[in-house]
């Protein structure tokens, strides 16, 4: 009563009254069964003031008595409105003038390109028309080869159809923000969302210009200004296209929610018309951007400064942007689905805005950095293998050595009375080089320079196509969901396998349009199907391969005494300086074409074994989730196997992509490979970027109370986000091991390990410089090498350890400050209307956690290859890298694969395919709950940054190597950078542990603010409220203990009103199995069913009794 009183006059006085008296328990007196037992209600410690009414219990079975105050239930409270703040209410416009403005200068733009590639291939502009590349013969590099033209019709047509792609994206981001953004409580949602997101890229970008502008500077200076300037646009187009992506993301996320309320085609379409503005940005701008650099600086090796521009943006976003995305969700997750036990995504969790911007800063702005990253990569490295090609532009005396050096080979130089080169020799005697044809543009370096660009051009143009609409069955059951996941996945396969079908025709095109019959490279003497080529060789039939020299005739000169004494008819075949032997020209088209092929099969392949080994409709994640039967430490076991396995088929397959590619054409294969893997990356783009536009929609519907069949149809996007995410990550691990290879080559060939072609030419006068078998052998009894390998090994798991420890230090910020606000901000757990969580504090401690952590991973990634390089020489920085590749691949496979199935994992076990007993709530899901909190940073933070690392430190050893020298000479240099590396990180990291301490303990020190008053009534909530299946009361055994829970709860009142769901999880139930599906009707105490309990001991109270 005086309890009652207290509420009573509460209710009346506003919400300062002071709380009710506490009512003293009654000692409990254990007694026989049958007899009455006294017991009082239970006051409850440090509860807030609530306000309650009427309150009127049904019967009250099988709990301990309670104070009233703790059911908020009150149906009799009227509901006040939520009102959002005027400040956040921004981006409501179904238009947009600087949209506009952009698609007008984009589209006059290609228009006058269009017009100028006319001119172009009409030679009617004599600058571009003999372009040639300054960088084949220039000293600033060591890998020298002759002078050939730049292909600018094709190059310039990457920039026109870079443009064009620009003006098709900026049309999809306007035809998005023309959408409907739904209520004013969704548009605060998603404006906090996007503020959150541009704050942290700003403070990102501002740490980000320094670094670039620093090594910008020291590249100019060590090297050349060609490659400082392409470092520097590479890094600024790399920050564009991530800032492009994460700003339609956020405005995208909030019209997916509005239209989903439509179904789930109408969700899909705008969110994968969101995301294909990243996806287009990525291969738009990345297209245009190596295009126009080329033509610009006229040097295809600055390109490789391009490149460690784009990968220096990308490794710091995806670090920096995975450590945001993580320390949000981890600290939301653990706190407020495992501690508070409330919903994914509940507004009332103060991390939720974070987790929703970290989606945006790590999955879509740092993916779209990374992937551009490996885009421009492909197509930088095909251009620069293709200028080392033996294919020389109007250089008949080279060409007639490269088709001899087979003889070098085999026999070796002849050391009397100095070296000498048997090839050089031959094409110098009677100038027999004068047989060889003078080639012409596209039959020489330029042709096979061109095939890079005019594949991106096809990708991009495809692109464009089937990225306009996705197609949704107007019959699927929406009940069903997995028939919904497999139709909603068909519908993006579709869009992935036009696009791939579009690139393989383009590429027979390109291959046969170039190399084919009836073109300049056909029908260049030697090129075509005939033998019309003199050349010298070997007699094997005879058995004459011998190599023991004798002289001419004449006296002037030597040849070995198996060489044919006349020239014979043959084709052009020449050895690189490397050791392949290239294909007749005859096959050089259909070689290339299936090196293409290749590349584009094995991304659609291991897209497939990403899908199998993480999506929640296959053995291994039904595996890991079935194991949470057994608790946290099986579901992490389960994960680790099912990740390590998963790394096996995808090796094989780039293995055998690697060896076929080499043996087709050599490295040139095998970097064509991987430009045939990324031609759809504007389809699988979108498609990857899809996904945390759907969570973030699934957030705002859920954060502003949306019905439950939107948050059903959000969900089901969602899942389908989960699998296509992790089948991105597969994607670019895959095309980041090819990426990196080719990229290795060109590191080699400009190292001076291997003469150049230059070196092994020279003149008919003067001979060659270096002979072929005159290289710096790699060797792995070479102690330096040996131990650099083993260094190359350990490094992608130091940085996988850092990134890891850098998320655990910033969840636990997180989780301290999340609690701290359910403990000192009256009414946030109870979710009383106008409560706000303060958002700001965690935006502001996972920017600044993520910005600080990014800094040691990110240094060591630099200086490792410089230190190897410069302390221990060429060789041992190769040893290094091949390891780094090697390892680097293994732990990004296992840390992605296994955290997208833990996730999955966890996402079945909440869908009820274990029971629905052991959904959310239950020990089984908080099992697979542990299993994705260590999933988390895997597959979102350390997994896909190893893709990265290994490029980055592949493209710095480019940059760099030719200031290095083979061997020692320069180890002081190596141990300076050593040492300097080594104390800055130690100085950096102990401020970051003493740092995070600091936060931590600020956040536990903040006291609760005696004078802070709750802004509205409670919200009318039971503090049983869970999401889940139903279950209808009639089906419920009427003493059964869910009964009991059901009507203590709230009963059917609550459940009308939607306040309360899931009767399996309600508290203090001992068993599952107590309601009756079949039940049409309600029923009465089963005879069969007895009160569980320890005892059945009751009491009269009031008219009420209660069992225990």
């Amino acid at each position: 009563a005086e309890v009652a009183a207290a509420a009573a006059a509460a209710a009346d006085e506003g919400f300062n009254a002071p709380p009710p008296p506490e009512v003293e328990p009654v000692a409990e007196e254990r007694a026989a069964p049958e007899v009455a037992t006294a017991a009082a209600p239970v006051a409850v410690a440090e509860a807030a003031p609530r306000v309650m009414s009427d309150v009127k219990f049904t019967e009250y079975k099988g709990y301990e008595p309670v104070n009233p105050q703790e059911y908020l239930y009150n149906e009799d409270i009227p509901e006040e409105k939520y009102v959002a703040k005027e400040e956040f209410l921004k981006d409501q416009a179904k238009s947009s003038s600087v949209l506009l403005v952009f698609m007008t200068v984009f589209l006059l733009s290609f228009i006058i390109l269009v017009v100028w590639l006319g001119l172009i291939g009409a030679c009617k502009v004599k600058d571009f028309c003999n372009l040639l590349d300054r960088g084949a013969t220039s000293p600033d590099y060591n890998y020298l080869t002759f002078p050939y033209n730049i292909p600018v019709v094709y190059v310039w047509g990457g920039i026109t159809t870079g443009a064009l792609g620009l003006f098709v994206l900026t049309l999809y981001a306007f035809t998005v923000i023309r959408k409907d953004v739904g209520t004013s409580r969704m548009v605060e949602l998603a404006t906090m969302i996007r503020e959150g997101a541009i704050q942290f890229m700003a403070t990102e970008f501002e740490f980000l210009t320094v670094v670039v502008i620093v090594i910008f500077v020291l590249l100019g200076i060590g090297i050349n200004w060609r490659l400082g300037g392409a470092y520097l646009l590479g890094a600024i187009l790399s920050a564009v296209t991530g800032y492009v992506g994460m700003s339609m993301a956020t405005r995208g996320n909030v019209r997916t929610a509005a239209a989903s309320q439509e179904g789930l085609a109408a969700g899909l379409n705008v969110a994968f018309r969101s995301g294909a503005v990243m996806g287009l940005s990525v291969v738009s701008i990345g297209l245009a951007g190596v295009s126009a650099v080329y033509i610009m600086l006229t040097d295809v090796k600055a390109l490789g400064g391009f490149q460690a521009g784009a990968s220096t943006i990308a490794l710091f976003a995806r670090v920096a942007g995975g450590i945001y995305t993580k320390a949000a969700d981890v600290g939301a997750d653990l706190v407020g689905k495992v501690e508070a036990n409330i919903p994914e995504d509940d507004p009332r969790n103060p991390a939720t805005i974070a987790d929703n911007v970290g989606d945006n800063v790590g999955d879509v702005a740092g993916m779209g950095a990374d992937l551009f990253e490996s885009y421009s990569g492909s197509i930088i490295a095909t251009a620069i293998l293709g200028g080392t090609l033996p294919y020389f532009f109007e250089n008949p005396y080279a060409l007639c050595v490269f088709n001899h050096l087979k003889i070098d080979r085999f026999c070796g130089p002849f050391g009397y009375p100095s070296q000498l080169s048997y090839s050089s020799f031959i094409c110098s005697q009677d100038n027999f080089y004068l047989n060889y044809p003078t080639t012409k543009v596209w039959a020489s370096n330029s042709a096979f320079i061109a095939v890079p660009f005019l594949l991106a051009i096809t990708g991009c143009l495809a692109s464009m196509i089937f990225t306009s609409f996705v197609w949704v069955p107007s019959n699927i059951d929406s009940k069903n969901k997995s028939q919904v996941m497999e139709t909603l996945l068909w519908s993006l396969r579709l869009n992935v396998i036009g696009s791939s079908v579009c690139i393989i025709g383009g590429a027979a095109g390109i291959c046969w349009g170039i190399f084919g019959d009836n073109t300049q490279f056909q029908d260049t003497i030697g090129y075509g199907k005939d033998n019309n080529l003199l050349m010298y060789g070997f007699d094997f039939a005879a058995g004459l391969a011998s190599c023991e020299p004798q002289f001419l005739a004449g006296g002037n000169g030597i040849l070995p005494v198996g060489l044919s004494a006349q020239p014979v008819l043959g084709k052009y075949m020449p050895l690189d300086s490397l050791g392949f032997e290239f294909p007749a020209g005859d096959e050089v088209s259909w070689r290339i074409f299936v090196c293409i092929v290749i590349g584009l099969y094995l991304g659609v392949t291991i897209g497939y074994l990403t899908e199998y080994f993480t999506a929640g409709n296959f053995s291994p994640t039904k595996g890991i989730g079935q194991s949470g039967e057994y608790g946290a430490g099986a579901v992490v076991i389960q994960g680790l196997g099912v990740g390590m396995l998963s790394t096996v088929m995808p090796l094989l397959l780039v293995f055998a992509v690697i060896v076929g590619a080499y043996n087709l054409f050599g490295t040139y294969g095998i970097s064509v490979a991987a430009v045939g893997m990324l031609s759809t990356l504007g389809v699988t783009m979108a498609t990857d970027a899809y996904g945390p536009v759907a969570d973030n929609a699934g957030g705002i519907a859920e954060m502003a109370e949306l019905p439950s069949s939107v948050r059903d149809t959000t969900d089901a996007l969602d899942a389908l986000g989960n699998t296509t995410a992790a089948t991105g990550k597969g994607f670019s691990n895959g095309s980041a091991v090819l990426t990196a290879y080719a990229l290795l080559t060109a590191l080699v060939q400009d190292s001076g390990l291997a003469p150049s072609p230059l070196q092994l030419v020279g003149t008919p006068l003067t001979g060659p410089s270096r002979v072929y078998d005159d290289s710096g052998i790699i060797s792995l009894i070479d102690i330096y090498v040996v131990a650099s390998v083993l260094i190359g090994i350990m490094l992608p798991f130091l940085f996988g350890a850092l990134t890891m420890l850098a998320v655990s230090r910033a969840a636990q910020a997180m989780i301290v400050e999340v609690r701290r606000q359910f403990r000192d901000i009256p009414g946030l757990r109870e979710g009383r209307t106008g409560v706000r969580p303060e958002h700001t504090k965690c935006v502001a401690i996972s920017t600044r956690s993520a910005i600080i952590e990014m800094i040691i991973p990110g240094l060591i990634a630099i200086m490792s290859p410089l230190i190897i390089g410069f302390g221990f020489g060429i060789r041992a920085m190769v040893g290094l890298l091949v390891a780094a590749i090697g390892s680097g691949y293994m732990m990004g496979i296992l840390m992605s694969n296994a955290g997208g199935a833990w996730d999955n994992a966890k996402k079945i076990t909440e869908a009820g395919q274990f029971g629905p007993h052991n959904g959310k709530g239950s020990e089984w899901h908080k099992a697979t709950v542990a299993g994705d909190t260590v999933g988390d940073p895997f597959k979102d933070t350390s997994g896909p940054s190893m893709n990265i690392l290994i490029k980055l430190m592949t493209v710095f050893g480019l940059v760099t190597v030719g200031l290095m020298n083979p061997d020692l000479e320069d180890g002081w240099i190596g141990l300076i950078l050593f040492l300097v590396t080594v104390l800055f990180s130690l100085l950096f990291g102990w401020w970051t542990l003493v740092r995070a301490e600091k936060i931590t303990q600020e956040a536990r020190d903040v006291k609760p603010d005696p004078n802070r008053k709750p802004d509205a009534p409670p919200k009318v909530m039971s503090p049983f409220y869970a999401t889940g299946p139903y279950i209808p009361p009639e089906q419920m055994r009427g003493e059964s203990q869910m009964r009991e829970a059901y009507e203590a709860a709230g009963g059917t009142r609550a459940a009308r009103k939607g306040l309360m769901m899931d009767q399996t999880r309600l508290p203090g139930l001992a068993t599952r199995d107590e309601y009756d599906p079949n039940a049409s009707a309600a029923i009465g105490p089963s005879p069969s069913m007895t009160v569980l309990g320890s005892e059945s001991s009751q009491f009269v109270d009031g008219g009420k009794f209660v069992y225990r």
